[in-house]
């Protein structure tokens, strides 16, 4: 993008338009449109209009968006007028000068104090079981930390609708008086007829069965409330805020206080949103306590056929609609691969699919298509790995972004195993990955004698008192269970060892020992680099192998950064035991670009803004893209109130609660989620300007559960039209 493109009538007009006065100014269009060509252009104006002390906000829903926006070229890049930030970060801004002592906290770190504030919960501490008060035989409850994640997950789209634990109180029990008061009938043959098979027998229900659902579905709301208070109280009144904590409070702050928003809006003058269709309630509630209800001197940019978040939180999505001033955008400013340009494939598995697409990708290079013109999209990082595989054996250098498990890679865990062995040489799990990994190269002989004992054993001064038994009734020995450690790490086994093992273990017994000495001298973080530079970048190497573990290892470096920063006094076994947290967790890491020569791996939220002459659409097979849906353990609805899945306790032999069948069929739950899971296709499919390939493996199914989005295609079922034309 440069000062010299040339805009389209309908462009002009939206960069052209009055900067001040009026309200919300919108610019919608389809992909390649031109939308944030323009977003961009009106800011670098409103940019050269600011006064002394003045700056422009740029920015969008997501961080990945945001970062996109910093690369811009619009003459905005660096200019200190320019304030590109995520809304959360200037939100808290305005918290933190109030506060000076808060907090801004990522939600995994969030997750793991909520995680202790719940534990007294699941130990039945809670006065209101002591006192009867509550029944613990709730939905949801029989698996503990299911329902620790999913009321976490609740109370962040409570959050982010801006709902106060009092009114989510209210709002619950007027819900369960207007349902149970009078119920719906369970006896409608299309209600019936839509339900599956094995959850018909819930609509069978008595005015007993009715009352006991109702109960549970109260004890439900109390203990979820009583969690959202908890998560107040632990969390935020302490200043330890998450992004949304930051959004809400921060808009609270300056609706209370007219001089504060005077002030701010006066500071930041003018604010550009690229991607707007994406944004939460939580973000707009900032904004339009920010500039007013009207939204005055701000611009949207967005297409509303790219929602894909909406499950996600609260979103935002009639914000569009009250612009004061909408241009809409129609002509194609790039070419959006359609019609012939887009073929299918599927595969009888998946190592062939990712075979197939690996050798597309190959020879599109070979063609000479630059690397980082090729994309290939997912609808998740969890199913990517067999890609990556295929691609580097192919020596294609690939990166990846989108929020990703960043602890399941296998590259992460091979960098994180030596960080084991210096902080706690006792994980056995850990350290056989040691021994086994490049840097080591041990043998399974060498290994085996490490699991043993010395073949002559010092005779031990004092026998252990007593046998003890682990949880299974096998007698314990603390010998054995550390012999492996011991072995490795005093050298206990060496002398039965060969040459060549002895002096590689050697080597490592002196590694930690200098490894040790800088985290004790120089900090955590330094020990870090030393040891990846030790082991897993000790190859060094340009292929696409090495280039892929160095950017797992960078990732995995900022970790340890951010943490570091948060808490001084961290040590790598906190470091560790975190990261086991976060690997387990329900928040997945942000992973952001690390090589922008190589192959673009992205999910699809990850590649909204970027266009690519080669898209490979992959894994697009029922239940992985689009994804299954699962509903939570339980829902909250304004109008319906709690809405529990699982009839727990009872009589009633029904797994689910009549209120939730009922609710799946009325509100459209899976008819929501599956016309948001095209529309992330469809936006996946438009990032092509040239050519894109879709495809999946194994036999299509009857796309009941899921639809089967590539056969849709192949029948021309799912239209293109919304991709772009020709």
């Amino acid at each position: 993008m440069t000062a010299a493109v040339e805009l389209d009538g309908v462009q002009r007009d939206a960069v052209e338009h009055p900067l001040d006065g009026g309200g919300l100014v919108a610019i919608e269009g389809r992909a390649g449109t031109g939308k944030s060509v323009a977003l961009a252009l009106r800011a670098r104006r409103a940019a050269d209009a600011l006064r002394d002390g003045e700056a422009i906000v740029l920015t969008a829903p997501a961080a990945l968006g945001v970062r996109r926006l910093r690369a811009v070229d619009a003459g905005l890049a660096g200019d200190p007028r320019v304030v590109c930030a995520e809304l959360g970060e200037i939100a808290f801004g305005v918290v933190r000068e109030r506060n000076p002592a808060a907090d801004l906290i990522d939600d995994g770190t969030a997750a793991e104090i909520f995680e202790r504030v719940v534990s007294g919960l699941f130990a039945l501490e809670w006065t209101e079981f002591v006192s009867a008060d509550v029944d613990p035989e709730i939905a949801g409850m029989r698996s503990p930390d299911r329902f620790a994640d999913a009321a976490l997950r609740l109370i962040r789209k409570l959050r982010v609708a801006g709902m106060s634990p009092e009114a989510f109180e209210a709002a619950g029990l007027a819900g369960a008086a207007a349902f149970y008061a009078h119920p719906p009938n369970f006896a409608n043959p299309e209600l019936i007829g839509q339900t599956k098979a094995q959850y018909r027998d819930s609509l069978s229900v008595s005015r007993t069965e009715l009352e006991h659902q109702r109960t549970r579905e109260i004890d439900l709301l109390k203990i979820l409330v009583k969690l959202y208070r908890s998560y107040l109280g632990s969390l935020v009144e302490r200043g330890c805020l998450t992004a949304v904590d930051a959004l809400v409070e921060a808009a609270a702050l300056l609706r209370q206080s007219p001089g504060d928003r005077a002030r701010w809006s006066g500071r930041l003058r003018y604010c550009f949103v690229d991607d707007a269709q994406d944004l939460d309630m939580a973000q707009a509630g900032f904004l339009r306590a920010l500039y007013g209800d009207a939204l005055a001197n701000v611009t949207m940019a967005g297409d509303r056929e790219q929602r894909t978040l909406g499950f996600a939180a609260p979103r935002a999505d009639k914000t569009l609609d009250r612009a004061a001033a909408r241009f809409a955008l129609s002509v194609a400013h790039r070419p959006v691969a359609t019609g012939n340009a887009i073929s299918v494939y599927r595969a009888g598995d998946l190592d062939t699919e990712a075979a197939f697409v690996a050798r597309a990708v190959a020879d599109a290079i070979a063609e000479g298509v630059p690397p980082r013109e090729i994309a290939v999209i997912a609808r998740g990082l969890r199913c990517i790995e067999p890609y990556l595989d295929a691609l580097v054996a192919r020596d294609v250098a690939v990166d990846i972004a989108g929020e990703g498990p960043l602890y399941d890679f296998r590259d992460t865990g091979d960098a994180l195993a030596p960080l084991w062995a210096l902080a706690d040489p006792y994980r056995h799990d850990w350290l056989l990955r040691n021994l086994e990994a490049p840097w080591l190269r041990l043998s399974d002989a060498t290994i085996a004698l490490l699991c043993g004992e010395p073949s002559e054993p010092q005779t031990l001064l004092f026998e252990p008192e007593g046998p003890e038994q682990d949880d299974r009734g096998r007698r314990w020995d603390r010998r054995r269970s550390l012999r492996l450690g011991r072995n490795v790490v005093r050298g206990d086994r060496d002398a039965d060892l060969s040459a060549t093992a002895r002096e590689r273990l050697a080597a490592f017994r002196a590694a930690r020992a200098r490894w040790s000495e800088i985290e004790r001298r120089d900090g955590l973080v330094a020990a870090a680099s030393a040891i990846f530079a030790d082991t897993v970048l000790a190859a060094g190497g340009n292929d696409a192998a090495a280039r892929l573990r160095a950017g797992f290892a960078r990732r995995l470096l900022d970790e340890i950064e951010r943490f570091a920063a948060r808490d001084p006094f961290a040590t790598l076994l906190d470091v560790l035991l975190h990261a086991e947290r976060q690997a387990t967790g329900d928040v997945l890491p942000l992973l952001t670009p690390a090589d922008p020569d190589a192959v673009a791996v992205r999910t699809v939220e990850a590649a909204k803004g970027y266009d690519f002459a080669r898209v490979f659409v992959v894994d697009v097979r029922s239940g992985a893209f689009p994804r299954y849906y699962v509903p939570e353990a339980f829902l909250f609805s304004s109008k319906y109130g709690m809405i529990a899945k699982e009839n727990a306790g009872g009589a009633s032999a029904a797994m689910r609660t009549a209120k939730f069948t009922y609710c799946d069929w009325k509100l459209g739950f899976r008819d929501l989620y599956n016309a948001e899971e095209r529309r992330a296709f469809l936006c996946a499919v438009s990032r092509a300007r040239d050519r894109a390939v879709v495809s999946a493996s194994g036999r299509a199914t009857r796309g009941a559960a899921a639809p089967e989005l590539l056969e849709e295609l192949r029948s021309s079922a799912l239209s293109l039209d919304r991709v772009g034309r020709p």
